[in-house]
């Protein structure tokens, strides 16, 4: 632990770390996922801006570190401390930021930090992106929920389950699902209409979603519920 910090003490005094990928990114998630733990809608762009100013933050310090060390090297050598001198000091001080800026922390952070940060930003979202993919992937579709509910529907004798828009609103609730999408697939299991001109590729989805729920029902051993699904599978096979 100690030696990490003495490499990070000299990689920020050679202005390393600020600038480094992994830190930039490490930064990032770190700053990022705590706002997001306390703003649930807080954007990526506003944790580009907080890390934007760290940089500056850095720069200054690193700055100012510089500023400090050369003074103490002068006094050191020169043997001489007084207001005159500390003035001097302060105003030579101030003056050599602004070719610094320019030379130096301007350059590093348009050619280095920026492009880097924005690399980590994309990384990090195309990440986010495909973890949610995989989650979507996880779930069962807005079909194959229904089934599952049909399967408990039917054993417990509730016969909720109608294609209606009230039944819709109570899925919605329920499963967080889009309204238009559960009524359509209520329409598709209860109005024959619906079902007498679906394409060949539909009748295999449907098939798919009934295996699905199978899975789900065999896995949780609710016979009764796989039984109520099969019989429907039946009755939606019938011309």
């Amino acid at each position: 632990m100690r030696s990490l910090n003495m490499k990070q003490l000299k990689s920020f005094f050679t202005f390393d770390l600020p600038v480094k990928y992994s830190y930039i990114y490490s930064r990032f998630r770190k700053t990022h996922e705590g706002q997001r733990d306390i703003y649930a809608s807080w954007p990526a762009e506003a944790t580009r801006s907080q890390l934007i100013n760290g940089y500056w933050s850095n720069a200054l310090w690193h700055y100012l570190l510089l500023f400090v060390l050369a003074d103490v090297a002068v006094l050191f050598y020169s043997g001489q401390f007084n207001m005159m001198y500390m003035l001097a000091g302060v105003t030579s001080g101030m003056a050599a930021y602004i070719p610094l800026y320019f030379l130096v922390y301007r350059p590093i952070f348009t050619g280095e930090f920026l492009p880097k940060l924005e690399t980590a930003i994309a990384v990090y979202e195309g990440r986010e992106r495909a973890w949610m993919e995989k989650c979507k992937q996880d779930q069962l579709s807005n079909r194959a929920l229904i089934l599952f509910f049909y399967a408990f529907d039917k054993t417990s004798k509730a016969n909720y389950l109608t294609p209606s828009d009230k039944c819709a609103d109570q899925l919605h609730i329920v499963f967080g699902k889009s309204r238009d999408g559960l009524k359509k697939e209520l329409n598709l299991l209860f109005k024959k209409g619906k079902r007498v001109n679906l394409g060949s590729c539909h009748i295999v989805e449907v098939g798919k979603s009934f295996e699905e729920v199978y899975a789900v029902l065999e896995a949780m051993q609710f016979s009764e519920g796989i039984q109520q699904l099969k019989q429907l599978e039946q009755r939606l096979q019938r011309p």
